[in-house]
């Protein structure tokens, strides 16, 4: 057995790994390390065997006790991931009973930019766990793709684990569609919806970063992580809004008793006063509806620190939803199909439009995030995209096909995540 020299490697999103003589310790590095809740290690691999804290093995699907045999472990496996541009690292899994494939398990991975930049710190990592397990070390590096036959292969997945070529690849889950909210018709069941598929290759795109502005949302990096809020001009508006219908309420009211008592002569029509204290009725409960939107404003925060997506009250603070980093899923992007805005040009990228929800799944429920209307950006393979979306049926999701706000921060929001997200067209 090889032993390597204690160090600590810093991975993204506060993920910390530390490595001692035969361990090998993965740490959530935002928690209190003087905490006896925080102390215990996501992950400690030593020479007899893997143990995880619960929430990461339920997360990926290890074990209920926490315990993972080293005869399950395939191989340690690094490699690059071409779409966000980071190295990942991870375990390849013999298949359960019940299964036919390897399957990947995750552990962390590197912020995106060239893939020079923190190679050798991954590989690092994964060759010290490959020996502190005594399990095959493999790596995965870059490749180049020909341009003439770019078209024929197909795209991996989002964040998926990269793998030996002679290795089967890992099955990725058929995930159930979230109930969307109208115009976006009814989802199909679980059980009819086809697996998702991975598009194409199409031209490489630079994922953005925030901020990203929309009609009425905005998407902006804190110290924190990242967050999804209502603009200030859009709360405003919708505060103004609510002033002017409790004013004009009040005022039709007071105006139709008035004159219903005001001793005066007879109003004529006769129901005319009545219709003003209908009115003012009607602008009454829309102005508790309206000041009840703004004291409901919530922000979605994905907080790298707590490594959590929350939702929560921008005024309280008080928290109506929480789902930890290590109990997602996958995201959903589903959206309307693209519609050309504008004039197609041949040298230039199609300028397309669509409605596009974001939802975050945890096995049992889809959250929803965001729901962005009237997104505007471009495709850079618009014919491939009108095949594509008179397919039914997810698929990995490409800035290529999607060149717009919404999909670079759904790719980013994934990538915080270190999960997939599968565009999902109605």
């Amino acid at each position: 057995m090889m032993t390597h020299p204690s160090e600590t490697i810093r991975a993204a999103y506060n993920l910390t790994i530390e490595l001692e003589p035969d361990r090998w310790r993965l740490f959530n590095g935002a928690d209190d390390p003087a905490s006896p809740e925080t102390a215990r290690a996501l992950l400690d691999a030593r020479p007899e065997g893997i143990t995880c804290s619960p929430l990461f093995s339920r997360a990926r699907r290890l074990s209920d006790d926490g315990h993972l045999a080293l005869d399950r472990v395939a191989r340690v496996v690094v490699g690059w991931a071409p779409e966000t541009r980071n190295w990942h690292l991870g375990l390849m899994l013999f298949p359960a009973p019940e299964g036919d494939r390897l399957r990947w398990c995750g552990l962390a991975h590197w912020p995106s930019g060239p893939s020079a930049e923190h190679e050798q710190t991954a590989i690092n990592a994964g060759r010290a766990l490959s020996e502190v397990i005594g399990r095959p070390f493999h790596v995965v590096p870059p490749t180049t793709v020909a341009p003439a036959a770019a078209a024929e292969v197909p795209r991996p997945a989002p964040h998926a684990a990269p793998v030996e070529a002679s290795a089967p690849a890992p099955e990725p889950p058929v995930p159930a569609p979230p109930v969307m909210q109208a115009p976006v018709p009814p989802p199909v069941s679980p059980a009819a919806a086809p697996p998702p598929v991975a598009p194409p290759a199409g031209p490489q795109v630079t994922l953005r970063t925030p901020p990203f502005a929309f009609e009425e949302w905005r998407v902006i990096a804190t110290r924190r992580g990242f967050a999804f809020q209502r603009p200030l001009r859009w709360v405003i508006g919708l505060m103004l809004r609510a002033g002017a219908y409790t004013v004009g309420a009040l005022l039709f009211v007071m105006l139709g008793i008035g004159s219903l008592q005001s001793g005066l002569a007879q109003v004529n029509p006769e129901w005319l006063p009545y219709v003003g204290i209908g009115v003012g009725v009607i602008l009454g409960l829309l102005a508790l509806l309206t000041w009840w939107r703004v004291l409901t404003v919530s922000d979605v925060v994905i907080d790298t620190q707590q490594r959590e997506v929350r939702r929560r009250n921008r005024f309280t603070g008080v928290v109506r939803w929480r789902v930890p980093f290590d109990a997602v899923k996958y995201l959903v992007l589903t959206q309307t199909p693209a519609r050309v805005r504008g004039r197609k040009r041949p040298d230039r990228p199609v300028p397309v439009g669509c409605d596009t929800w974001l939802h975050v799944y945890d096995g049992q429920r889809f959250l929803p995030i965001v729901d962005l209307l009237r997104v505007e950006g471009k495709s850079h393979v618009w014919p491939l995209v009108e095949r594509l979306q008179a397919q039914r049926g997810r698929r990995a999701l490409d800035l290529a096909h999607y060149d717009t706000p919404a999909h670079h921060a759904a790719q980013m929001i994934a990538g915080a995540l270190a999960t997939d997200v599968w565009l999902d067209i109605r």
